[in-house]
């Protein structure tokens, strides 16, 4: 039996880890079927019986889906809960992790880790890197930290908030040319 672990997001939008993807062949386009059976939430390619009511689920990227609302509140899974995610029997079960308490610090730095891993092409790593290591390092208030966690690609939206900033723009170009002035009136590199 493969686990692995992921944070429901805003929207009910959950990121698949990459060994349940690999085990399950999941590509974009994909179609589930949800159901309960007990308590886990199952996504299976075979729809259940008649006598089971489901949801269709789509991976519209092979990396998440949105799970159905329904289902979710019913096992009271919110946004921000840490789920257990298993594959048996070609299925995967679903269900709410207990190792992590409801949007802590810990949870915020799970969902910025699997954010980082993920490779973008519209921004450069290195700046990537400085923004995870910023967000990381940062002791949030205990009432911010559940709004950072339901946010959908967070690591992603600040970095592109940062891109686009004209403060930010004009900010960089300024020091740029301060300490290039700066090294060439001293011609010793600045450190």
């Amino acid at each position: 039996m493969i686990t692995a672990t992921s944070i429901l997001e805003c929207e009910y939008l959950l990121e698949f880890p990459v060994i349940i993807r690999e085990k399950m062949n999941i590509r974009r386009g994909d179609h589930f079927y949800a159901y309960r059976h007990g308590p886990p939430l199952v996504l299976s390619r075979i729809r259940p019986g008649k006598s089971k009511y489901c949801n269709s689920v789509e991976f519209h990227s092979e990396r998440e889906a949105v799970l159905p609302h329904g289902f979710l509140s019913r096992m009271r899974i919110r946004p921000g809960d840490e789920l257990e995610l298993s594959v048996e029997e070609g299925k995967i079960l679903i269900r709410k992790s207990e190792a992590t308490p409801l949007f802590s610090s810990v949870t915020l730095k799970a969902k910025l880790k699997r954010e980082f891993e993920v490779p973008t092409r519209v921004i450069s790593h290195s700046f990537r890197e400085d923004v995870y290591h910023v967000l990381l390092l940062t002791k949030w208030p205990d009432d911010v930290v559940p709004r950072l966690v339901q946010t959908p690609n967070l690591l992603q939206e600040v970095a592109l908030a940062l891109h686009n900033d004209d403060v930010f723009s004009e900010f960089f170009e300024q020091r740029t040319k301060e300490l290039t002035l700066e090294l060439a009136r001293s011609g010793v590199p600045i450190r």
